[in-house]
């Protein structure tokens, strides 16, 4: 992976969790701060070719599919709570 995408996809990791911080499960913002954090490790021990270890990506990809997730279902509660359709 590119340096300079590596750090975007931390920037876009912390705005997710900033954005999500409150609406989400303690434990989906521990995966966060946990993936963020060894992810600016990979940034800083690394030249511009950056290897990120494919569990670490998975585990990035699944934190994000959660807070995915918890808007969705709280979109859901919303409408049945109000009757939109």
């Amino acid at each position: 992976m590119q340096g300079d995408l590596l750090k975007k996809c931390v920037y876009a990791l912390k705005g997710c969790r900033a954005r999500k911080h409150g609406e989400l499960d303690a434990s989906v913002n521990a995966e966060l701060d946990d993936v963020i954090l060894r992810l600016e490790h990979c940034q800083k021990t690394a030249s511009n070719d950056v290897r990120i270890d494919v569990e670490l990506g998975v585990r990035a990809l699944e934190a994000i599919s959660r807070c995915l997730n918890s808007a969705t279902n709280l979109a859901e509660v919303v409408r049945r709570f109000f009757d939109l359709n």
